[in-house]
């Protein structure tokens, strides 16, 4: 490995596939995902990029740092552990008055890039309500959220088939944070409720 990629010698280390730019099977497929769903994806520039699966789960996962164009400390790191379906949006953001996790489903005009548990996106001032109104409160079980508390991933999100952890705008996601940050999204996913999952889920 040359000096200053640790994520290539992560990779290697793990089985993934590491790339320095945005690859077609990783950044490609999420940005053909969020481009459908009308995200502005020309904002970003994905670089330092890791695919594979995470243990114990065998869950496919992508992760990348991109920078934002137009906002000052744009930066940051985006991961994405893929899902067996589509789901409605949601979000565990904090709740304004307590800092305690909550769940939000006005998240669809949001960009999946956001990152929700270090700031309040604008797009949620004057948000419609959610397509689903049930559906937040029943995917963010009690259980849901000890998981999200342990793992230190509030401002977790769920955008179509991708359950989404992005870090404070300016920082990148350290080499010995990226397992246990991709093993808590795997928890999260695995903490679903089957049954409300089944009732809401669409075929990717």
């Amino acid at each position: 490995m040359r000096r200053g990629r640790p994520r290539a010698q992560l990779a290697q280390d793990h089985g993934w596939r590491y790339a320095r730019r945005g690859s077609a099977p990783g950044f490609g497929t999420v940005e053909g995902r969020w481009r459908a769903a009308g995200a502005h994806v020309a904002d970003l520039d994905p670089a330092e990029e890791l695919t594979g699966a995470i243990a114990p789960t065998g869950r496919p996962f992508t992760l990348f740092d991109t920078t934002v164009l137009g906002g000052a400390r744009g930066y940051r790191t985006i991961c994405l552990l893929h899902l067996t379906v589509v789901l409605p949006p949601v979000a565990v953001v904090p709740d304004p008055d307590s800092g305690e996790p909550s769940p939000e489903g006005r998240v669809g005009p949001v960009p999946p890039w956001a990152a929700l548990a270090f700031q309040r996106p604008p797009e949620l001032d004057g948000a419609p309500p959610a397509e689903h109104p049930a559906f937040a409160d029943a995917i963010v079980t009690g259980e849901v959220l000890d998981v999200t508390r342990r793992a230190g991933l509030l401002g977790w999100r769920i955008a179509g088939r991708d359950l989404i952890w992005v870090t404070r705008p300016g920082d990148r996601l350290a080499p010995e944070r990226i397992v246990p940050v991709l093993q808590g999204l795997a928890e999260v996913a695995l903490a679903l409720p089957r049954g409300v999952v089944a009732a809401y889920a669409r075929p990717v």
